[in-house]
């Protein structure tokens, strides 16, 4: 033991008799545990170390990062873990410049440098300066990190060792451990070691094999770092995290403390609309702050999940056995991704918006913690700017001193400590009038943001009913059938839908502008009559358009077909709705109401109304694009055939880019370069 702190030692060796003795003897007396991983052997090497007293643990898979797993493994939840190599190389003597600023609180990682050392002659090789001078180089680039040497003596915490979550077999586990290091935040240091020339011949470096697949293998690690972090940041992963702890709503699992009072399928209901409630506020969060936003779920799946509350967010399951473990993990995974700040709220605040989260990023540049305090002793709120995962340990969860032990652990690690609003929550039969209080104020809210669907049509008796029942079920929504003299059951059947029907010339242009005229709602959805909107779409429009910059959106197109050909199309449209921002008609665009009144509607042309509406639109902000699809009918595409159609789809913009008249090309089409059904032209 160490300063109080139970210190193991992991060694990992392949074939080191000759060596492996005078490191274990060297090893100093205050060490707790020192574990030996026999790579596969084929000398005494398991043998002599433990004639020295090591624990010997198997790995029969070749690879010194598979070593180190093993040993990981076997470890007995000690508190700081020192690597070390069986060659003798390096001075274990030397061990407690490594382990000491761990053990005083003053770092997380301690990296012996060789570098900065003193060496024997010939003990560094050129080919192995070279290649730590690269790496570090190249680290330094990319993560702002500076490091002199990629030495495999070093000690770390073993809680932090256990959150980066190594993953490499062979030679990149050190620039793993480094790489993911400083992505979560880590309090590094580097410290000069001593270094020797080893007993008997490197692995590595001693052969040209060794030499070309170490360095090979070190470099594809950091590209293969720096390629997950650029593709992050595009994503996901910016320098603000915030996270949303909650449960999949599954009646039993979820406010179990109310379910005697409202029965589990109650509880399960007050937990989802809490937590759609929480995540429609949050989501406002300014873009300009550079923050993602993570669900992290407990229960169900990431595709329930998603079904649930939607896109534009990270999924990802809650890992680890209680509440502090998962929180500790989920703080982890975000500063291992590039957050700079994270902040994890639960969802049992009914009164958490927008204004106390941006409050919470702020107090972190300036405090190590921010808490919310909530009602019952507990907090509602936490933000951190480095992993620190001893901030849940020896916490009593569920009880009325969880933010008490909280702040004495901080204070206990020098860390300084800030607040938000403290906020009341909703886990007994007592508390339930805070959320009928919130829910009710919500609920005038959304009324005031009411939608209305708009769907031109014109004898389509045989699909708007698939339409039309998409729309059931989704709050305040009011639907407008506009029809330009069906001949079919088009009116009739609408009207037993609850529709308002409105009549209207033909021309989808002119249609749309008069369902728009009629409607009362403060956003508009354009939909087609052989297109249904996913479940949850009322939710997901709201959302989008709460964000910042953004004046409209459509739904990803999915269509109606098995057809594997149609995936094809498919994805070239949803590519061009995102990249150039360019949804059509049958993706169901959607806007604020006084947007496309401001825009003086759609153009009354023949053909390519949306086309042109969308042009003007996007000059005013971002067209959002929501990943659940709107599920269209496949009969252009059966009518015509896929080529036959794309090609007239492709020639329709190429002549209307070239200055053709829209006349005319509306002339061409209705000569039957489209599919027609009934006189209507699809």
């Amino acid at each position: 033991m160490k300063q109080g702190a139970i210190v193991a030692v992991i060694i990992p060796a392949l074939n080191e008799e000759l060596s492996i003795g005078n490191v274990l003897s060297a090893i100093p007396r205050w060490v707790d545990d020192f574990i030996v991983v026999d790579n596969g052997s084929t000398d005494r090497t398991a043998e002599v170390a433990r004639s020295h007293g090591a624990r010997v643990v198997p790995a029969p898979e070749r690879g010194y990062g598979s070593a180190c797993l093993a040993g990981i493994e076997a470890l007995k939840s000690p508190d700081v873990v020192v690597f070390l190599d069986g060659d003798y190389s390096d001075y274990p003597e030397e061990m407690d410049i490594l382990v000491d600023p761990i053990a005083d609180g003053f770092a997380d990682m301690v990296i012996g440098s060789r570098v900065g050392g003193q060496r024997e002659p010939g003990a560094l090789t050129p080919q192995a300066r070279f290649g730590n001078w690269l790496a570090c180089a190249l680290i330094r680039l990319f993560w702002k990190v500076s490091y002199t040497d990629l030495g495999p003596f070093r000690a770390i915490r073993y809680d932090i060792l256990n959150s980066l979550n190594m993953q490499d077999r062979d030679y990149g586990w050190t620039v793993e451990m480094q790489i993911k290091a400083a992505r979560a935040g880590a309090r590094i240091r580097e410290i000069p070691v001593s270094y020797r020339r080893r007993i008997g011949k490197s692995k590595v470096s001693g052969t040209v094999k060794g030499v070309v697949g170490a360095g090979a293998k070190i470099l594809l690690t950091i590209f293969r770092f720096m390629s997950s972090r650029t593709r992050d940041e595009s994503e996901s992963s910016f320098s603000e995290r915030l996270i949303i702890f909650t449960r999949y709503p599954a009646p039993g699992n979820t406010k179990t403390r109310l379910i005697p009072a409202v029965g589990a399928q109650g509880a399960a209901d007050l937990h989802r609309r809490m937590t759609e409630h929480a995540l429609s506020r949050l989501k406002r969060l300014k873009p300009h702050r550079r923050v993602s936003i993570e669900i992290s779920y407990d229960g169900g799946s990431e595709q329930l999940m998603k079904e649930w509350l939607g896109p534009g967010v990270i999924f990802r399951p809650q890992i680890g056995s209680g509440l502090g473990e998962r929180m500790a993990g989920a703080f982890s995974e975000a500063f291992a991704e590039g957050a700079e700040k994270v902040v994890l709220v639960g969802t049992d605040c009914p009164g958490l918006n927008v204004s106390i989260a941006e409050e919470a990023f702020r107090a972190l540049r300036h405090s190590d913690v921010v808490l919310g305090p909530a009602s019952d002793g507990g907090y509602y709120l936490i933000g951190l700017k480095r992993v620190t995962p001893q901030l849940f340990d020896g916490i009593s969860w569920g009880a009325t001193e969880v933010l008490e032990q909280t702040l004495k652990t901080a204070n206990d690690l020098g860390l300084s400590t800030a607040f938000v609003s403290k906020l009341d929550d909703v886990d007994r039969v007592e508390d339930l009038h805070v959320w009928e209080k919130e829910e009710s104020g919500t609920a005038t809210a959304s009324l005031a943001r009411r939608i209305s669907v708009i769907i031109p049509a014109l004898n389509e008796e045989a699909l708007i009913a698939n339409t039309l029942a998409s729309l059931r079920d989704e709050p305040s929504i009011e639907t407008i059938v506009v029809d330009a003299g069906s001949s079919d059951g088009t009116v009739s059947l609408a009207s037993s839908y609850g529709a308002q029907i409105v009549q209207s010339s033909q021309g989808r242009g002119r249609q749309m502008n008069a369902g728009a005229a009629e409607a009362t709602g403060d956003i508009l959805i354009f939909l087609h009559a052989d297109t249904s909107l996913p479940k949850g779409f009322s939710r997901m429009v709201r959302d989008a358009l709460s964000q910042s910059g953004t004046v409209a959106g459509a739904f990803e197109l999915r269509i109606d077909s098995i057809r594997s050909s149609l995936r094809v199309v498919e994805k070239m449209v949803n590519w061009r709705s995102r990249r150039l921002g360019m949804p059509y008609g049958d993706q169901a665009i959607f806007m604020w109401a006084d947007t496309f009144h401001s825009m003086g509607g759609f153009p009354e042309i023949p053909i390519m109304e949306d086309f042109e509406f969308v042009r003007r639109l996007r000059q005013r902000g971002k067209i959002e694009i929501i990943t659940a699809p709107a599920l269209t009918s496949a009969r252009r595409w059966i009518a015509l055939g896929l080529w036959r159609t794309t090609l007239i789809n492709q020639a329709t913009i190429a002549a209307y880019y070239m200055g053709v008249s829209l006349p005319r090309i509306a002339h061409w089409q209705q000569r039957g370069t489209l599919y027609r059904k009934n006189g209507n032209v699809i």
